[in-house]
């Protein structure tokens, strides 16, 4: 019997109020009984605080399946300290996929590493 599909959404604005990452957690129950989550990561900046945010840049990433544990204690739980600061590093990488500094696979794998640095399921 499939358990629950759900999406969860998270965001994190930095100190300085000018980045904003957004996360969109989901959870598809397959009708076979497994599980596959998937993560869309999404980063707004803007260039003084009374400015709207303007995305740079959104990528879609599946979770690797030996960490669903710990991407239901996010949906759970939302962000511990670990992955808020591999977020911010995520950030970095988005901004340089967006100015064409790195590849795009490369800035997936820190995306999806948010999910994957965190300290307990």
């Amino acid at each position: 019997m499939p358990g629950t599909s759900f999406s969860v959404d998270l965001i994190i604005v930095t100190p300085n109020q000018l980045r904003k990452i957004d996360f969109k957690l989901s959870k598809d129950s397959k009708t076979d009984g497994s599980v596959e989550w998937a993560l869309e990561f999404g980063l707004n900046e803007r260039k003084k605080t009374t400015d709207p945010f303007v995305e740079v840049v959104r990528l879609t990433v599946k979770v690797k399946p030996e960490h669903n544990a710990k991407a239901q204690a996010t949906a759970t739980n939302g962000l511990d300290d670990a992955q808020t600061s591999a977020a911010l590093a995520a950030a970095d990488s988005a901004k340089l996929l967006s100015q064409g500094k790195i590849s795009k696979a490369t800035a997936q794998a820190d995306a999806r590493r948010v999910i994957a640095v965190r300290q307990s399921s």
